[in-house]
């Protein structure tokens, strides 16, 4: 299933494995939920921060944007603040913060 971070092109962490296990890719996504509070996915060379993560039923994330890179703006290239984005374990460039431990 394609996200819409696929769709509009946001680039890939690392090297991609071309056979990529579907359990293997629903537990990154699951731990990347439960533990990060925000991350760093990369669009046209600006990071572009995504909170308040969860799991989708489908195995994919999705997130609010958060905040631009070296922007001061509400919005980048069609993104907004607020807007809801689905994306891949694999979009995650970094884990800027930490969800705190309850």
């Amino acid at each position: 299933m394609n996200t819409e971070a696929d769709q509009l092109g946001f680039e890939i962490a690392g090297a991609q494995a071309s056979n990529s296990d579907v359990n293997t890719d629903t537990l990154a996504a699951k731990r990347l939920a439960d533990k990060a509070e925000e991350v760093a996915l990369l669009y046209k060379g600006l990071e572009i921060y995504v909170r308040k993560i969860e799991l989708a039923p489908e195995g994919f994330l999705i997130g609010q944007i958060a905040d631009f890179s070296n922007v001061c703006s509400t919005q980048y290239e069609g993104l907004r603040l607020g807007q809801s984005l689905s994306f891949k374990h694999q979009h995650v460039q970094h884990i800027s913060r930490l969800a705190e431990k309850s």
